[in-house]
């Protein structure tokens, strides 16, 4: 007889009793989906009488679930029932409320609701009603974004605009020129334009350009004073309708009347004479009519190079607004005292001038300059020849004449009126096309003694596309007998094309 435990018949009776259950019925209801609740984390706003609050404003909100869990939220602003919902899975933003046109103050109603991963939304969202003012905007010109006291046919303006209630309440930029009954819109995402005036016709046109990049745009001013005071405004507008303050810039354009330029950097007492002596010279050659600018303002002191001329654009502006405005010009004609002086930035303002085609002559005395100085980017030479040990300068002799290269047609006759000696031959590139030399000797550093220097004499060259042309001599120093016309006739109107 087999024998059986208490548990293995009390385990037995369980089994049955399960299996018997697969047969039942299960009955009940499932419970219905419940909504989610929304709670904005601000319920009231309390201000002092007469306090608002700026229109752009942070707010935050949460939700949660009874049987599910949140997947977003949508928010509506203000009391339009018909206004569509904006999802967001965020629980807070910042929000520029809107005020109408034309109006300070309002009253707006934010709304949220939150949303259950079964698609349910609250169906009692909490709202919040914001009183908020409207503050203008204001408006500034950037530091060194403006003409200087005069230009010619290209300028420049930038700005920042900003405002109280948030930069997203700014609706647009509005310039105009000489007359503010014709402001002209600018987008927002703008601070920065360039107009190039067409001095050719009269009333004289123009274009305008956005950025840095000089993108083209529709808009233009034909309120142009030539050889006038001219004044630039400038102001900002927001979504309300509220305006800045007017800024204001006034300066003189000046009418281009040549195609050739003429730069001054001789400083000092002698600058205006020492451009006469030039313009006669070029008067000479009938060359007559050149636009001037003076940039012999600022000194080149103990070696340092000048600071940048305030008679151009600021430097921070060479793009575009220099290299633009020189390439309105097909030659310059450029005098100097002094090699540090304004020349040493002359290849990063005239890329677009040679870009063009544009030729250059360039009149300024060689000294000692370091090998590593900027202008041995520029000028068509690689450095100055070295002193050899001992000697205490290069010598020039009184009456002693110009050497000019063997195939230059007609040379003139050029010869030095005085003894020199601060000046330092060149010493060409490969490529570097000589023009002149001159006989430098040796200065001994003791005995003053004079002896024969077997280096490079080179004053005179041009690059290999003959666009720059150097004349390392100040031609004032030449006897009154020399042939400086011939020497003009030469270098500005056959080698580099000059034509007025």
């Amino acid at each position: 007889m087999r024998k059986y435990s208490i548990l293995s018949l009390f385990g037995l009776l369980l089994i049955s009793l399960a299996l018997s259950s697969c047969d039942a019925e299960m009955k009940g209801d499932f419970n219905a989906n419940q909504p989610p609740n929304t709670f904005l984390t601000v319920n009231e706003i309390n201000l002092p009488e007469g306090d608002r609050l700026v229109s752009q404003v942070n707010i935050s909100w949460w939700g949660d679930d009874p049987d599910g869990y949140i997947v977003g939220y949508e928010f509506r602003i203000g009391d339009d029932q018909t206004e569509p919902w904006t999802f967001t899975t965020r629980t807070d933003s910042v929000f520029v409320l809107p005020i109408e046109e034309g109006n300070m103050d309002a009253d707006v109603r934010f709304t949220v609701r939150a949303i259950d991963n079964d698609g349910d939304v609250d169906p009692d969202p909490p709202s919040l009603l914001f009183p908020i003012r409207n503050s203008p905007p204001v408006i500034a010109f950037r530091s060194n974004e403006t003409p200087p006291d005069t230009t010619y046919r290209v300028f420049s303006f930038g700005w920042n605009a900003s405002d109280p209630d948030g930069d997203a309440n700014l609706n647009r930029i509005e310039v105009a020129l000489n007359d503010t009954t014709e402001w002209q819109a600018v987008p927002t995402n703008i601070s920065f334009l360039t107009v190039r005036v067409d001095d050719t016709v009269s009333p004289a046109t123009s274009q305008v350009f956005f950025g840095r990049a000089l993108n083209t745009t529709d808009l233009q001013f034909d309120t142009i004073n030539i050889n006038g005071d001219n004044i630039f405004y400038v102001r900002a507008v927001d979504n309300a309708g509220a305006i800045s303050p007017v800024v204001e810039h006034e300066w003189y354009i000046k009418e281009q009347t040549s195609r050739i330029l003429f730069l001054n950097d001789f400083q000092g007492g002698n600058s205006a004479s020492r451009a006469e002596f030039h313009l006669g010279l070029l008067e000479q050659v009938g060359i007559t009519q050149v636009d001037f600018i003076d940039i012999s303002d600022g000194a080149a002191t103990g070696g340092n190079r000048v600071l940048f001329s305030q008679a151009f654009p600021d430097r921070s502006l060479a793009q575009p607004t220099i290299n633009t405005m020189l390439a309105e010009w097909d030659h310059i004609y450029w005098i100097s005292d002094n090699l540090d002086r304004n020349i040493g930035y002359a290849l990063e303002i005239t890329l677009n001038f040679f870009e063009n085609g544009g030729t250059m002559f360039i009149n300024i005395p060689t000294k000692n300059v370091p090998a590593d100085n900027p202008i041995f980017q520029f000028l068509p030479f690689q450095r100055m020849e070295s002193l050899p040990t001992g000697q205490q300068s290069f010598f020039i002799a009184n009456q002693s004449q110009i050497i000019p290269a063997d195939d230059l047609p007609n040379p003139p006759t050029l010869t030095f009126r005085r003894n020199l000696l601060p000046y330092y031959p060149v010493i060409p590139f490969g490529e570097t096309v000589e023009l002149f030399e001159a006989n430098f000797q040796l200065r001994a550093a003791v005995t003053g003694a004079i002896s024969e220097f077997d280096g490079s004499k080179l004053i005179s060259a041009t690059n290999p596309d003959e666009s720059i042309l150097f004349f390392g001599i100040d031609l004032t120093e030449f006897t009154a007998e020399s042939d400086l016309a011939r020497l003009l006739e030469i270098t500005c109107t056959e080698i580099l094309g000059f034509q007025q």
